[in-house]
């Protein structure tokens, strides 16, 4: 369960945005298992997407993990709204609240970007933009690379990319405690999009709860 919160956090506070009206990318999620637990939960998570579109006013995320739960987060910019909808084996659960209010204190919160950046000299085409190498190492000496779209400025907080990666990452290989290597790699990408298509939508019938709920389940921030 730890793993799946850390895959939820893909919405943050303040960002800035490439295209006038949102970008929008789609991930493929790629796990190869280094131990028997983790073999187990890289075949729950197999087909596993994450998708993001943001803009000025909106971040909208969905990440669909495999056959054990789809969840979906609409944040707005000026209100600092969330709204989250998790479906699956639980059925349906839905979560709404003032973002910053359930901000940890600041160092705890930065410590997720703690680690020694190191920016290659080496580029690739995805997507048809041109990506620059960046390798993250952190203090138990775990490796991380990411291949960043300088073009695009991503919104900030994503747990999956650091803010020390200067641009949106279109591919990242992430090592995982728990003997994980989990691989997002961009297979869409869309410029100017319409963010209002983005939202999340709560099944008739479903209770929204508070995020304090949700910290208290076991899904902090």
């Amino acid at each position: 369960m730890k793993l799946i919160f850390t895959l939820l956090t893909t919405v943050l506070l303040s960002f800035s945005v490439y295209a006038q009206n949102g970008l929008y990318v789609k991930y493929q999620l790629d796990l190869t298992a280094t131990s028997d637990e983790a073999d187990m939960m890289a075949m729950m998570m197999n087909g596993s997407t994450m998708e993001l579109a943001f803009s000025k006013s909106r971040t909208f995320a969905k990440t669909q993990m495999g056959s054990m739960m789809t969840m979906s987060i609409q944040y707005e910019v000026e209100q600092d709204d969330m709204l989250m909808l998790m479906s699956g084996m639980m059925g349906n659960m839905a979560f709404q609240g003032k973002l910053k209010e359930m901000e940890e204190k600041e160092e705890e919160a930065d410590q997720k970007n703690d680690g020694d950046i190191q920016l290659i000299n080496e580029t690739r085409k995805i997507m048809g933009y041109k990506c620059k190498k960046a390798i993250l190492t952190d203090a138990e000496g775990n490796k991380a690379t990411y291949w960043y779209a300088e073009k695009i400025t991503p919104p900030n907080g994503l747990d999956q990319m650091p803010n020390q990666v200067p641009g949106l990452c279109l591919e990242m290989s992430l090592p995982n405690k728990n003997g994980l290597l989990m691989t997002y790699k961009a297979i869409t990408v869309k410029e100017d999009v319409d963010i209002d298509e983005y939202i999340v939508k709560i099944p008739e019938g479903v209770e929204v709860q508070s995020l304090k709920d949700l910290k208290n389940m076991g899904g902090g921030f």
